[in-house]
Order: structure tokens, then sequence, then C-alpha cells
């Protein structure tokens, strides 16, 4: 609890610092305004990239569809065993690219990149520690998504009990470079710079969430920083959760990206930027009934103000929602959770119905999910996360499943799969290591 007392001293001073920085009215108002919104936000941010490039839908179009080419066929290729992890990682930045940027020269670069990757199918060279600054993620060129594959290896070295190889050289080594770094990224101007910082934003403050909560990850880095590097990791983790809880939106109780909109500040409520920030507090956060409410409220809204990509459900946002609503439990009315078990019922037919094979294997949906390895790892997520194997672990029910959900999904046969296939890299590691501890004794 101690980070909690921290936190609640930190908020009181960082808001003001906050409002200071904004330097206007922030948006704000009842938790139905704010959704009101937010329904809308993507086309508000497509239309301030219009303001920053007249011909930005065209241009992305054009791109989008060859990088959706190039998705189906890195896809195609892990299916058969190829993991192609370099060919992934330069897919996950052109994703970026294209998603957060109009940096069409760059994007351009990066796709060509990935065609002539795919020539060469070994590519275990990608998955490792580099002797230079002990950062992981040799293929990608962003910065901050090296922190996010060395942040990832890391959590799964500690949970293996495993030293890393390297020592580490972080760029930020004070909490005061980080807080500075992280309110660079909050507010984005995307009319002026071309740049919308979501995208960063949110895989920092997951690296930081990841790095802030969990003591024994804080002990391995600690360990593991170059010799010749003096820093501060206690004023590091107070600064990352100075960020963490003096940028929650008191009106919805979520986290998100700010944006300068008409001349104004313009809040968002973040679904992937919630998840991250409450399970890895394992809960500990501020304003649990306005998460709850906009929780609820969203769930037909799109990703990330909601449960919904391309007007569809997928694993990644249920795992999301079911999480919170897992942390959320003891803060829920009973009407609240009686409407969270209905929709945790409706989670469950629909991911099993819609993206689990008979055989064991999952469906891979190139319209969203980044990998293949991707959509073992959320799938089973999210069946581990509702106690679909374990009945103690239902914390929304003493019921038994319903006939029609019921061995459904076997959990050895998914597993087999998964070894099958051998995936490299964090997603196939962790769903494996999550069908581990969710299987019975499997059939050799």
């Amino acid at each position: 609890m101690a980070h909690s007392l921290c936190g609640r001293r930190i908020v009181a001073g960082f808001r003001p610092t906050l409002l200071a920085l904004a330097g206007v009215v922030i948006f704000s108002g009842s938790p139905s305004a704010a959704f009101a919104d937010t329904v809308d936000m993507r086309d508000v941010v497509v239309r301030e990239f219009e303001a920053f490039d007249p011909n930005y839908r065209e241009r992305r179009q054009q791109y989008a569809e060859r990088l959706g080419a190039l998705a189906a066929r890195i896809a195609a290729e892990q299916a058969a065993g190829n993991t192609l992890q370099c060919s992934e990682q330069m897919y996950l930045e052109a994703k970026w690219l294209l998603g957060y940027t109009a940096n069409w020269d760059a994007l351009k670069d990066k796709l060509d990149r990935i065609e002539r990757s795919l020539q060469d199918k070994t590519q275990d060279f990608a998955t490792e520690q580099s002797p230079v600054d002990g950062f992981w993620g040799l293929c990608y060129d962003q910065w901050f998504m090296r922190v996010g594959a060395t942040a990832t290896a890391f959590g799964l070295l500690t949970s293996q009990g495993q030293p890393p190889r390297y020592r580490l050289r972080p760029r930020l080594t004070t909490g005061r470079d980080l807080i500075n770094y992280l309110q660079g990224l909050l507010i984005s101007d995307i009319e002026n710079t071309g740049i919308d910082h979501r995208g960063e934003l949110s895989s920092v403050m997951t690296s930081y969430s990841t790095a802030a909560y969990k003591r024994d990850l804080q002990d391995v880095l600690a360990g593991f920083v170059a010799l010749d590097e003096n820093i501060d990791w206690d004023a590091m983790r107070e600064a990352a959760w100075f960020f963490i809880h003096g940028s929650q939106d008191i009106g919805t109780g979520y986290w998100g990206a700010w944006y300068v909109i008409d001349g104004k500040i313009r809040k968002t409520a973040d679904l992937s930027m919630t998840f991250h920030v409450v399970r890895y507090s394992k809960g500990e956060v501020d304003h649990w009934p306005q998460i709850i409410r906009t929780t609820l409220a969203i769930k037909d809204d799109p990703y990330p103000f909601g449960w919904r990509s391309g007007g569809k459900f997928n694993n990644h946002n249920l795992y999301d929602v079911a999480t919170i609503f897992k942390f959320g439990w003891p803060h829920m009315s009973e009407e609240e959770r009686r409407t969270a078990r209905d929709e945790i019922r409706q989670m469950l037919r629909w991911s099993i119905g819609n993206t689990l094979n008979p055989d064991g294997t999952y469906r891979h949906d190139p319209g969203y999910g980044d990998s293949y390895a991707d959509e073992y790892y959320f799938g089973v997520s999210l069946l581990d996360v509702l106690g679909y194997w374990k009945p103690a672990e239902r914390f929304w029910t003493d019921d038994p499943l319903e006939p029609a959900l019921a061995g459904r999904a076997d959990c050895c046969l998914i597993k087999q799969r998964v070894k099958a296939y051998g995936f490299e890299g964090w997603a196939g590691a962790a769903a494996l290591e999550k069908l581990e501890r969710s299987c019975n004794v499997c059939p050799a």
C-alpha cells in the first residue's frame, strides 16, 4: 500500500502542474458528457491530420493497403513456423507511423525494408539483447519501442529467475528527465506537428507502469544498469507515479491522451492506457466508481475509446475490459455487478465462438492482430483472467459455466498448438506460461 499513499501525496501536487502546463480550461463535466465527446474522437483526429496535410486520407489509404498486405504475408509465414521477429518489429513500427504520424517518407522506407526482410527466414537475432546499450528490439528505430521490448523482456526474465546478459544504458536517468518526457507526450497538437503522441504515450506508460509497480523488476533493473550510470531509482519510480496519478481524469476515472482542438485541451478516455495502469497497480487506483461507469458506458465505442475495433469485438480489447472488471469488482454496486456479469458471459460466448477453432488454433485477424502469437496470447489471457479453466478464479460468479461454454476451450489442446508453433518473443512465451498454470495434467 506504500505506493498508493505515495500516489495520493503526489496527485495533490501534480494536478496543478498539469493545469498550468495546459494553460487553458481543461475539458471537464459529467461522465456522460465526456462519453458523448469521445465517440467521434477518431474523426476529430483525422480532421486535425487533414489540417496538417490536405492529402492525408488519400495517402493513408494507399499505405494502409500495402501495410495490410505485408501483415498478411508475415502472419502466413509465422503460421508456417517462421517467426520473422525482425519483420514483425518493423511492421509494428510501420503501423505506428501510419496510425500516429503523417511522415510518409519514413513510412515508405519502413515498408520497403519490411518487403526486403521477408526474404530472410532466419531472424532470431532480432530477439537478442543489444551488447551496445543492453536494450531489446534491435529492428526498431523508435526508442520508445525499444523501451517497450526491453520492459517485456525484463519481465519475462524476472518471472523465470534469469538475469539479463548485458547491462543497460538508459537515456532517462533522473525523475525530472522522465517527467519532462511524459509531459511532452501528454498533449498532441496534430494540426501543427503532424504527430499524434497517443501511441508513444500509451507504450511508455505501459513500460513505466510495469517498472513503477513491480518491485522485483525494479530490483533487477537496479542491479543491471551500467556501472558508470548514476540512477536514482526511487526518484524514477516516484516520477512515474507522479505522472500516472496526476494524469487521471477525475470525471471518467480513465487515463488517455490530451489534444489541442480548436485552441482548447480535449481529454480522452483510453481503454488500453487505463487497463495497463489498473493491471500493474493491481487495482490500487483512485476514482473506481467513475472507472466502472465509464467502462460500461463505452462498450459500443471504437478503440481506443471503447471496446470495439472496426465495429467488432476482439480478444485484446475484451481482455482489457475483463481485467478492469476483475480489479473493479469490489468497488461495484450490485446492479453494476449484474451488468458486468452479463457482459462477461457475452465475452466468453463471442470469444470461443468467433476466434477459437475446435482443433485448438486461434484465427488470425490481420486487420487488428499484430502477430499470430498475439492471437493466442490475448485469447488465452481473456479465458485465464475470467477463470474459465479454474472455477476458484471466477471472481464474477460462483455458478458453473453454462453448457454452451463448458469444455469448448480445451486448455491442453491450445497449449499443444502453442508449443508446436514455437513462437519467439513475449506473446508466445506469456501465452504458454498462462496455459501451464491453467491446464490440468495433459496427456503426453
